[in-house]
């Protein structure tokens, strides 16, 4: 039977029509892969990718069925992805789709070949994310642990004396933020890419509960504490000071509620009033930051800037203020528009501050308000004198 014709349109159609089992077939699920909001993580098949998060295939919505690598800039559609994966020519990534749809030759039995391994595929595809389910669910239960195990009090620990040498003193907030809790001895296992060094020690850390727009905890944050050659602590000296347990993608560290008309602690996240204005970080200390310098706001920490535009709000969330960091990169940049354009697209009002006071974040100009208090103090204490 001869071979039927298909345009180039039709075979990206059919291709489009099974995107997932193009992706993971192309782009097969490796270093933590994940799903989320439409789109699937993983490493790209292309190139040396070592961290998940950059490379994604669309899997719904208007993109569907086009692949981004935000890293370096690059995208295109599965006939791209297949081309990519394979490192072959336009015209072998022609071919090979047609392949894999089963389009080479058209009668019975090779209908029938298409339709079991179809079948398989969906069977695997089921059962990959059923493991992973499984993992990730073992996996937040493991950072909830850990966290519950850890100092509810931070004050005179190494987490309090790393705050204050970065201006930020609990004492002045009347409560301490409820998400944060000291780990005298917490895990540390790292492995450097570039030389395969292996790094495991117990060290103190500053762990962070993050939690879903649910209310439940997903991930834990931890900041891993040193002492510096001045002898005051600071982020270890470690090539990753701050890890990740658990996969946060969408969640925050909900970190502060505000205070309420009348003095008291506001509604959790899960059901806060309407119109609920909320403040957005990065990292911890920009929104310890903000806490200290509007003690009235209600503050997230998003952890990551790949992860504000991901953040998923109660739909009382009507007014976001992004706090993002004062960064040339033209990648950090793009990002920050895709977090800006993504929550309007939600319906809500967003503002975006940066700083414009000197230093990259909130915490340099906390910090340099505070020399600025100091030194304003000094001088009038020589005008008394």
């Amino acid at each position: 039977m001869p071979r039927q014709t298909y345009s180039l349109e039709e075979i990206k159609h059919m291709l489009n029509d099974r995107v997932e089992d193009v992706a993971e077939h192309y782009a097969p699920p490796r270093g933590g892969w994940y799903k989320a909001q439409g789109r699937y993580f993983t490493l790209n098949p292309g190139r040396a990718d070592r961290t998940v998060g950059s490379f994604c295939v669309h899997l719904a919505g208007a993109k569907r069925g086009r692949w981004n690598d935000y890293a370096i800039r690059e995208g295109g559609d599965l006939i791209d992805l297949i081309e990519l994966s394979l490192g072959c020519t336009r015209r072998e990534a022609l071919a090979e789709a047609r392949r894999f749809l089963g389009l080479s030759t058209q009668n019975p039995e090779t209908e029938a070949q298409r339709k079991e391994r179809q079948r398989r595929l969906d069977v695997q595809r089921r059962q990959r994310e059923s493991d992973e389910r499984e993992k990730q669910a073992r996996k937040s239960k493991a950072a909830l642990a850990i966290w519950l195990s850890g100092q509810e009090h931070l004050r005179g620990t190494p987490v309090d004396y790393y705050l204050k040498g970065r201006g930020i003193d609990l004492t002045r907030l009347g409560r301490q933020p409820g998400a944060l809790r000291y780990l005298p001895e917490c895990s540390y296992y790292d492995e450097d890419p570039e030389t395969g060094e292996v790094i495991e020690a117990k060290l103190p850390a500053m762990a962070a509960i993050i939690s879903n727009a649910k209310g439940q905890q997903v991930a834990l944050h931890r900041t891993y504490l040193g002492l510096d050659a001045a002898g005051q602590w600071a982020k270890a000296g470690v090539r990753q000071p701050k890890k990740v347990l658990g996969q946060y993608g969408g969640a925050a560290v909900n970190l502060w509620r505000g205070i309420g008309p009348r003095g008291g602690k506001p509604a959790s996240l899960p059901q806060c009033p309407k119109n609920t204005h909320v403040f957005v970080t990065e990292g911890i200390e920009d929104a310890l930051s903000m806490v200290l310098l509007n003690p009235e706001a209600r503050v997230l920490a998003a952890v990551s800037l790949g992860n504000l535009a991901q953040l998923q709000l109660p739909e009382n969330v009507a007014r976001i203020t992004l706090v993002a960091d004062l960064d040339e990169n033209e990648d950090a940049r793009k990002a920050l528009h895709r977090a800006i354009a993504a929550h309007r697209a939600k319906g809500r009002d967003v503002r975006l501050w940066q700083n414009s006071f000197g230093g990259k974040d909130l915490n340099d100009a906390l910090k340099l308000a505070l020399v600025k208090k100091d030194e304003d103090e000094v001088g009038k204490e020589d005008e008394d004198a």
